[in-house]
């Protein structure tokens, strides 16, 4: 265990750097994680931090030790409550952070498989989010285009309560091509005119498509579904977000394979 209490300390600035760029993480190939959570979730699914960091305040917990001693392999560093707050991603720090190796996929996207496709979706904590229903709704590969939020975040990752770690993620996807060359069906909603959601046949594999939070998707990438749906809304809103949006369709879904 080390103790740094130093702002001075090259590890401190490194993390300083790695909270707060997205190209300083892609550049030193590093996750960045906070909280109890996203540590157990890593563990369970096999992934051991290289390096834990911990609050002063919170080394004594017998959740920080359990989880310490389950990851023998990472380097534990305890930082001074003051440092480990000014470097946190939140403006309330849980008091751990993680730093783990980039998770880069070495192949192509399944075109067979339901799939959770973002067209330019920029908000971090409803990429997060998006990504969580999707993992919920039984929905593990996620397929994002270039101008979509990192979703390796730590705000994407706070958001999704670290379902990234349970999917197959693949960032930065030229979508025409994926969508084109897709197997499956494609679904993207409208706001009228569709097939209502209930009456759809969403039995067979499906790619999801949801877009940008004020522009929607792409028409033309739109116009590739073969499924145009539109969610019931007898309340009299025009429309959902689509964090709210992507839930119910994905939810009908497993309600139909049930």
């Amino acid at each position: 265990m080390e103790v740094i209490s130093s702002r001075q300390n090259t590890l401190v600035k490194q993390l300083k750097k790695l909270v707060d760029s997205k190209r300083a993480r892609a550049e030193a190939g590093k996750i960045i994680a906070e909280g109890i959570h996203l540590l157990e979730i890593q563990l369970s699914v096999g992934v051991a931090p290289e390096l834990i960091v911990v609050a002063e305040r919170c080394i004594n917990e017998p959740d920080v030790i359990s989880l310490a001693d389950s990851s023998p392999s990472s380097r534990l560093v305890v930082l001074s409550n003051s440092i480990f707050d000014q470097i946190a991603p939140t403006d309330a720090p849980s008091g751990l952070l993680t730093i783990s190796a980039q998770i880069i996929s070495d192949n192509s996207p399944l075109q067979s498989v339901d799939t959770l496709v973002l067209d330019h979706v920029q908000d971090p904590g409803n990429v997060g989010s998006l990504i969580r229903t999707a993992v919920a709704a039984g929905v593990r590969q996620i397929v994002l285009s270039a101008g979509c939020a990192d979703p390796w975040s730590p705000r994407c990752l706070r958001a999704g309560q670290g379902a990234q770690w349970l999917a197959q993620v693949y960032p930065e996807i030229v979508l025409d091509e994926f969508v084109g060359s897709y197997s499956g069906a494609v679904a993207a909603t409208v706001l009228e005119g569709g097939t209502s959601l209930y009456g759809q046949d969403l039995t067979q594999p499906t790619a999801w498509l949801f877009g940008n939070e004020g522009q929607g998707v792409d028409p033309q990438l739109a116009g590739s579904a073969t499924h145009r749906i539109t969610i019931p809304m007898p309340g009299g809103m025009e429309s959902l977000n689509v964090n709210a949006a992507a839930a119910v369709c994905l939810f009908e879904q497993v309600r139909q394979r049930l």
